[in-house]
């Protein structure tokens, strides 16, 4: 498990305070990004303020990341270690069903 530091709510009215908790280890799909700037957007702004409801805390907000790709997976292909990753919103797509498709034509892949 990798121990990773991050600032999270804690709660739907607390500020953001630092926050270590565990990710798993790098598995042969997976690419580690040290994160260097993330967008935080309106709703992340009311995921965290609970104003949706069934919010769960601590939650570390910000979806959209870009930094260095520090290690990838057995199986990664088309990264390196060094180079500048972007994630956008799109996560785990499976890029077959129709939800993902939908999505997928959406986004772009830096």
């Amino acid at each position: 498990m990798l121990s990773t530091q991050d600032y999270a709510a804690m709660t739907s009215r607390a500020t953001r305070q630092p926050f270590v908790f565990t990710r798993w280890d790098v598995r042969p799909h997976d690419v580690l990004i040290a994160i260097t700037y993330c967008g935080i957007c309106y709703s992340d702004i009311h995921q965290s303020r609970d104003e949706w409801g069934s919010s769960i805390f601590p939650m570390v907000p910000g979806y959209e990341i870009v930094g260095t790709i520090m290690q990838v997976g057995s199986a990664v292909k088309q990264f390196h270690t060094g180079e500048t990753a972007a994630v956008g919103c799109f996560v785990d797509s499976c890029r077959s069903c129709p939800s993902c498709r939908e999505g997928f034509t959406h986004t772009s892949v830096m």
